[in-house]
């Protein structure tokens, strides 16, 4: 169950990339892309992400994850195409030279933070 694994590396990576000035708590939504071959199953990820989220002092946060399809180029014929599964062979010429273009990899895309309501006074004197 390598998701709880992930869960965790993109709740600190989302801590690391804070500002001095903001607290974890303000963290409201983190945006993440999972390249297919990653194999991690979405569900699983959210629900351990939300188990967990509380203990990296991110309560309020959700996850939201956008799932990049396998896209290989031929080396031979330069034929790109899309994998469904991982068979490395060009649909095209039956060579097993590929190369993969995406749909691999795990990044935390960006992320909201809650706005601050202003405390600001001024005086009428």
């Amino acid at each position: 169950m390598h998701e709880l694994y992930i869960a965790e590396c993109i709740l600190q990576t989302a801590r690391k990339a804070l500002s001095a000035d903001l607290e974890p708590e303000e963290i409201e939504d983190l945006y993440v892309r999972a390249g297919r071959l990653d194999a991690v199953v979405p569900e699983s990820l959210m629900f351990l992400f939300d188990a967990i989220k509380a203990s990296h002092r991110m309560p309020h946060a959700s996850l939201h994850i956008d799932e990049v399809e396998v896209r290989c180029c031929c080396e031979r014929c330069q034929s790109e195409f899309t994998l469904d599964a991982p068979v490395f062979i060009c649909p095209s010429c039956g060579s097993g030279d590929v190369r993969v273009l995406s749909g691999r990899g795990i990044f935390l895309e960006r992320m909201t933070i809650h706005e601050r309501a202003s405390h600001e006074h001024t005086s009428c004197a």
